[in-house]
């Protein structure tokens, strides 16, 4: 699934930081070097003081230390921004598991923003440069992504609770209480066994259909001993059988 909203907020802020993580590291070179050689060197203390004066006001050890964090916050804040290009592309139930997180990375994208409209508000105090529309320009890519993140947070919430009401409900029908069914099934039985009871019987005629047949096959067998011992020949045998035959399918 693609989210073009937090993936277009986390596309800005990575190129952000990742541009900052690059300058931070070039700044902190700078101060090392100016740390160490500006007080002898009067062309590497006219080429970095501009640079590096926003960072002086507390001394060069803090100079230093202040940069160190920059680093630090900008490979933080990169690394953030890089989940939310993951998140991005997410499927539903996987990012509902995330959506915390993205809501801490989008607490601190926020607070980054505080922090450069602070740092923005100092510089001013002191008159307007180059590095001043350098912040502005950031606060206002910062506004722009944190925006987008809302964005794409609060509609993925109001399409996962549209998706939760369109599932219909199981309506559950509640069990009656025993005392309303208690001797149902016993009366069940009894309406069962009378409807047996009035079952007609197997027809009558089978019956004798059946009997008729059992005094045929004895009749034959009678015969066919007489015929055996002699009694009779076979052409009395063949014509008495052809006789009990005829009387008893009749």
């Amino acid at each position: 699934m693609n989210r073009k909203s937090i993936l277009a907020s986390g596309i800005i802020l990575s190129i952000i930081y990742a541009l900052s993580i690059v300058s931070s590291i070039c700044l902190f070179i700078a101060a090392i070097v100016y740390f160490f050689v500006a007080d002898s060197t009067q062309i590497i203390y006219d080429l970095f003081n501009p640079i590096l004066q926003p960072f002086l006001g507390n001394g060069n050890v803090m100079m230093l230390v202040f940069i160190a964090l920059l680093i630090f916050l900008s490979i933080f804040l990169f690394i953030l921004a890089t989940k939310l290009n993951k998140y991005a592309r997410l499927n539903k139930e996987t990012f509902q598991t995330k959506k915390g997180l993205s809501l801490f990375y989008l607490v601190c994208f926020i607070l980054a923003t505080g922090a450069l409209a602070f740092v923005l508000i100092e510089n001013l105090l002191n008159g307007f440069s180059v590095i001043d529309a350098v912040v502005i320009v950031l606060i206002a890519l910062h506004v722009v992504s944190c925006g987008l993140l809302i964005y794409g947070l609060g509609k993925e919430q109001v399409v996962t609770y549209a998706k939760e009401e369109e599932q219909p409900k199981t309506i559950v029908n509640p069990s009656r209480p025993p005392i309303y069914t208690f001797g149902l099934d016993e009366q069940k039985q009894e309406e069962q066994k009378h409807a047996d009871a009035k079952t007609p019987s197997q027809p009558k005629a089978k019956l004798k259909e059946s009997e008729s047949s059992m005094k045929l096959v004895e009749s034959v067998g009678k015969l066919d001993q007489m015929r055996k011992e002699g009694s009779i020949s076979t052409e009395e045998y063949t014509k008495l059988r052809s006789e009990l035959i005829k009387k008893f399918i009749k």
